[in-house]
C-alpha cells in the first residue's frame, strides 16, 4: 500500500489553509506505522480526513495506490483505507459489538456466513470476541476504541487511518492499543500528540507545524529534538 501527497493544499471554512503544500509519501514497504505529530490546531486531523475524501482537496493530489483522491475512484479507495475517528462514539452506532462489527461487511453484500467469518476474525484480532453480545453504551474508552477498530478491520483495509486513538485512554488501555496496533500488518498512519504512544508504536514520524512538514524521519531520532519539538508546540 502506497499514499501519496503532491503539494497538497487543504482549507478550513473560511479559506483558512489547515495543510500547506506538503509533499510526501507513505509505503508500507519502507515503514509500517507513521506517527503524524504536531500541536492542536497543526492540521493533522484535516491531513488524515483528505485521505478516504472526507475533506475537499483545494490543490494538489492524494494517490492511494496510484488512485488519486476524487470523487470517481472514492469507493474503490475507501475500500482499501479505514479510518478510526477521535471519538469512538461517532463509530459506534448498532446495539452490540458484535453487530456494529458486521455493518461493514454486511454493506459488502456478502454471504452471511462470510460476514460472521470476518466479524469472529475482527473480534479476535483486537482481544474483545467475548464482548460481541456487549451493549456498545456499557463499554469502557479502550474497549470502545478496540471495538471502532475491529469495525474497521472487518472490512480487510489495507491502510487503517487513525485520528487521536490514546484520547480518553488511560495508560494501561494506550499500551495494550499499541501492541494490537503493531501487531497488524495494514499501513497505519496516526495522528497524535501522544509522543510516548508514537514512540511506541510508530517507526518513524512526519512533525507539522501551521499545515506545513516541520520534519520527518524516524521518531526515535526527532523525539530527541527537543528545540524541534518546542518550536512545534509539542512541549
Amino acid at each position: 500500500m502506497r499514499i501519496e501527497l503532491r503539494e497538497l493544499v487543504l482549507e478550513r471554512p473560511g479559506g483558512i489553509r489547515a495543510i500547506d503544500g506538503i509533499t510526501c509519501r507513505f509505503d508500507t514497504a519502507c515503514c509500517p506505522a507513521v506517527a503524524i505529530l504536531g500541536a492542536n490546531g497543526a492540521g493533522k486531523s484535516t491531513l488524515l480526513e483528505s485521505i478516504p475524501g472526507l475533506v475537499p482537496i483545494a490543490s494538489g493530489t492524494i494517490l492511494v495506490d496510484a488512485m488519486a483522491v476524487e470523487k470517481r475512484n472514492l469507493t474503490a479507495i475507501r475500500a482499501k483505507v479505514g479510518m478510526i475517528f477521535q471519538n469512538s462514539d461517532d463509530q459506534l452506532f448498532s446495539h452490540t459489538v458484535g453487530e456494529d462489527v458486521a455493518f461493514g461487511p454486511r454493506n459488502l453484500k456478502l454471504a452471511p456466513e462470510l460476514v460472521q467469518e470476518r466479524v469472529r476474525e475482527a473480534l479476535q484480532q483486537m482481544g474483545i470476541a467475548s464482548l460481541a453480545g456487549r451493549d456498545v453504551a456499557r463499554l469502557s474508552g479502550g474497549e470502545k476504541r478496540r471495538a471502532a477498530l475491529a469495525g474497521v478491520l472487518a472490512m480487510k483495509p489495507e491502510a487503517i487511518l487513525l485520528d487521536e486513538p490514546t484520547s480518553m485512554l488511560d495508560p494501561r488501555a494506550c499500551r495494550e492499543l499499541a501492541e494490537c496496533l503493531k501487531a497488524l500488518p495494514a499501513l497505519k498512519l496516526i495522528a497524535t500528540h501522544d509522543l510516548a504512544f508514537a514512540a511506541r508504536v510508530c517507526p518513524e514520524c512526519l512533525i507539522l507545524k501551521n499545515g506545513r512538514m516541520a520534519a520527518r524521519g524516524e521518531t526515535a531520532v526527532l523525539l530527541q529534538q527537543h528545540d524541534l519539538l518546542e518550536e512545534c508546540g509539542l512541549e
